[in-house]
């Protein structure tokens, strides 16, 4: 475990062993995992693995062309019915 402390301007010092991972003015996205952990995740990485799964079920023959009502679907007997919605 590494333990860092944030300064009174909400910046942190990268320990050293990041510092090729994190590079100086580096954009990144901020969020936490069910655990309460930072993750932090370069903003290039984010946008690869967007374009990476873009279209992925575009060519799909065996889903509803109305995306609203998949979903509908999907979520039935799940979210839907614990709001009163189905």
């Amino acid at each position: 475990m590494i333990t860092i402390r944030i300064s009174p301007e909400h910046t942190l010092h990268i320990p050293d062993q990041f510092h090729k991972l994190l590079p100086a003015g580096q954009e990144v996205a901020i969020s936490s995992d069910a655990q309460g952990r930072l993750v932090i995740t370069p903003l290039e990485q984010i946008h690869t693995q967007l374009l990476e799964t873009f279209g992925m079920w575009a060519d799909r023959d065996d889903l509803p062309t109305d995306s609203v009502d998949y979903v509908d679907e999907i979520r039935r007997g799940q979210r839907l019915n614990a709001a009163g919605l189905s």
